[in-house]
């Protein structure tokens, strides 16, 4: 049995296979990540899953319970609902600030991105439409220029897809209400763009609020899929 690997490399490599498997809905809310069971599949040390797991903790994906150990965060319906609440008020106020704000060819990379998205949705490829789908609202907050808003809209748009029931895909409502904030900024009418900010975060949290539970996973099936 070779030796377990430790490193950075090693720590990155298992980060983004939880956290994708978090977005993907492999790992359900409520799952327990055990030290020896990770370091299993990763061929890693106890003291480098220890590190991955503060990480997740640290971006509110994992709850680090004393004595518990870690479990993919399970927020309650009121946490769903004033998670959605901040992110209202703060991405309203994010695209009113970016109508007055973004060149053309910021618009234009964000035209590409939103037809990118709307193809993969198109294909049936709903994996890759709800990792876009996610990737437009960071893309945003990067377009501010402001790196503490840019950390904090991280964790709140990483913390969605884990809000409601955990959902199954449903919830990630896809490219036309992006490409209509899109088409609001394009315009420089920040009015406009907030309101359908707004309005998309209020069908997204009716979505998530109605979704069913996936199907509980084992860590391992979840993590070698």
């Amino acid at each position: 049995m070779s030796a377990p690997r430790n490193g950075r490399a090693t720590e990155d490599r298992m980060f983004s296979a939880i956290v994708d498997a978090i977005l993907d809905q492999r790992l359900a809310p409520g799952t327990k990540l055990k030290e020896r069971e990770l370091a299993e599949i990763f061929g890693a040390s106890r003291a480098a899953v220890r590190t991955v797991l503060n990480r997740l903790g640290h971006s509110l994906l994992v709850e680090l319970r004393p004595n518990r150990g870690a479990i993919i965060a399970n927020p309650s319906a009121e946490e769903t609902r004033d998670l959605l609440d901040a992110r209202r008020l703060l991405e309203a106020a994010l695209v009113q600030r970016l109508a007055r704000t973004l060149g053309a060819k910021d618009v234009a990379a964000l035209r590409r991105f939103v037809a990118e998205e709307k193809r993969a949705y198109e294909r049936g490829d709903l994996k890759q439409g709800k990792r876009l789908s996610i990737q437009f609202h960071k893309l945003l907050a990067e377009a501010a220029g402001n790196a503490t808003l840019d950390r904090f809209m991280e964790q709140l748009i990483c913390r969605t897809p884990l809000l409601g029931n955990g959902g199954n895909g449903r919830a990630f409502c896809g490219a036309d209400e992006h490409h209509e904030i899109v088409e609001a900024l394009a315009r420089r009418d920040g009015t406009a763009a907030a309101r359908r900010m707004t309005e998309h975060l209020a069908h997204l949290e009716k979505e998530l609020m109605r979704e069913e539970a996936p199907a509980a996973a084992s860590v391992m099936e979840a993590l070698r899929a």
